[in-house]
């Protein structure tokens, strides 16, 4: 079946989010607030804090509140991590790994050292650094310290392969690595050439950059989330880019007529009062993909549980009774189940250990055609994942890739009442979503009154800049807000309290 991918942005201030569609349904989501930027892929001149002789390892300083963690002898599949879009290292990785990169000299504590963020940091871990730098360009990712040409499995001509690797390695110099991308299929010899005289320049600046910045310090900052999606995933199968914000939507007309002017018409401005998540039905999937249980269509169920070891996946048949037998029955709920966990797994950015509990199924034939079901489905997911085989218990284990904190860690925190073993909506999503409701009532609250009641702990815990990006959006719109602290509201919730001019107040 034809899958039709749209890209929704709604942009503002605070807060970015980016949805990927396929087929009008919500299968990824990007999340980069103001307060809390993703690091992964930028430059750092860090310090050497400590040496952990033992593991290999060692933590760097490079500014931040945490240090960094550092693998010292770090494998090539490190170094593929500096935000290479995923669909470059599983599916699209290249067909041979890199030989291994020359040694680096061994650190010392209190050396500087250029490292990059491989992973943001996760729960009370810090920043993933790595030594060898590698950045991702429209067609290619150039890896400086390596000789070495790889093309993306997703290649299969092999005529383009040879074109493409020949013309690449022509015009590399010693010590220069590279991996072509799938964008750099049927693309002109010349705009090939110009990426590869691009990443060159860029990493000749930020050599001298690094000479003159103190550690620790940030060298070089990866582009941000807009432009990542506009680099890595608009690309030809998606149809439509909708953007809400005028000046978000200029940025990426721009960007694309000028590199595909063809692909203009696809760039829609939405200026429809309704806010854009909610037109497309995308705030309540957000909503939904916070609770454990997902329901299917013919009355089956799924439950996903994120622990800190793996994330386990149950299948149930629920209401769904089958017309035939209980081997029927099972074989079709497990068949229906299958898209809905992939989905799932790409929506909620669930990585490293999942574990699968199917229903039983005695037919070794329907065992085989759901593992073939789920493996044909797992290609459809930017990140690399590999199942294995179905196990006498019916359980599947598949590995996933991590590209940094799930949807749950983003949008929650450790709940203080229970120690962690709950999680409660974050301070910095309790106020975006006061903020979305301001923007929803836009110039109907002109002249009014605005009442945000909180909870103490949660007012100590917003970060200045987002209470500074509310007030700044009241009083654009010409409302008077008034912070109220009282310690009998939730601690998860921003109340708000609108009290419009000429009629009796409402509560949101």
């Amino acid at each position: 079946m034809e899958v039709r991918k749209s890209l929704v942005v709604n942009s503002t201030p605070l807060e970015t989010r980016i949805a990927l569609l396929e087929n009008g349904q919500l299968c990824e989501l990007f999340l980069e607030r103001t307060m809390n930027k993703s690091q992964v892929g930028d430059v750092y001149k860090g310090r050497v804090a400590k040496l952990l002789p033992g593991m290999q390892s060692a933590f760097v300083g490079i500014g931040g509140a945490k240090d960094g963690f550092l693998y010292l002898d770090d494998p090539v599949a490190q170094r593929l991590g500096a935000d290479l879009s995923a669909e470059e290292e599983g599916e699209e990785a290249a067909e041979d790994l890199p030989p291994p990169p020359p040694p680096l000299p061994p650190l010392k504590e209190g050396e500087e050292t250029l490292v990059q963020v491989v992973k943001d940091p996760i729960g009370s871990k810090g920043p993933r650094l790595s030594r060898h730098l590698s950045f991702p360009g429209r067609f290619l990712v150039f890896m400086p310290g390596i000789d070495h040409i790889g093309i993306s499995r997703k290649i299969t001509d092999p005529e383009e392969r040879d074109r493409l690797r020949e013309l690449i390695r022509s015009h590399a110099l010693p010590g220069e690595g590279f991996i072509v991308r799938t964008a750099a299929i049927g693309e002109k010899d010349e705009d090939l050439v110009g990426d590869v005289a691009f990443l060159r320049q860029m990493w000749q600046e930020i050599q001298a950059k690094a000479a003159t910045v103190p550690a620790p310090g940030l060298v070089w900052q990866d582009l941000r989330l807009l432009q990542k999606v506009l680099r890595d995933i608009f690309r030809e199968e998606v149809s439509t880019f909708w953007v809400d914000d005028a000046e978000a939507h200029r940025q990426v007309l721009a960007f694309v007529e000028k590199l595909h002017p063809e692909w203009a018409n696809r760039v829609k401005h939405f200026t429809s009062d309704l806010p854009i998540f909610e037109a497309f039905g995308i705030e309540s999937e957000i909503d939904s993909a916070r609770q454990p249980k997902v329901f299917l269509k013919h009355g089956g169920s799924i439950v996903l549980n994120q622990t800190e070891a793996l994330v386990s996946v149950d299948v149930n048949t629920g209401k769904f009774v089958g017309k035939k037998d209980l081997e029927e029955t099972v074989y079709l709920t497990n068949l229906e189940a299958i898209p809905e966990i992939v989905r799932q797994l790409r929506l909620r950015n669930l990585g490293g250990i999942v574990v699968i509990d199917f229903i039983d199924m005695v037919d070794p034939a329907h065992r085989d055609e759901v593992l073939a079901r789920l493996q044909d489905e797992l290609k459809r997911d930017r990140n690399h994942a590999r199942a294995g085989g179905i196990s006498e218990f019916g359980l599947v284990e598949l590995t996933r890739k991590r590209t940094g904190p799930s949807l749950e860690r983003q949008l929650t925190t450790p709940c203080p009442a229970c120690n962690g073993a709950g999680r409660l909506q974050s301070p910095e999503t309790s106020l975006l979503k006061a903020y979305r409701e301001l923007v929803r009532l836009g110039e109907r609250l002109r002249g009014a009154d605005v009442r945000l009641t909180l909870h103490p702990d949660l007012a100590g815990a917003l970060h200045q800049e987002a209470r500074e990006g509310l007030l700044q959006l009241a009083r654009l719109l010409g409302a008077r807000v008034q912070w109220i602290e009282r310690q009998d509201t939730p601690r998860n919730a921003v109340v708000m309290d609108v009290q419009m001019v000429g009629t009796n107040s409402a509560s949101a």
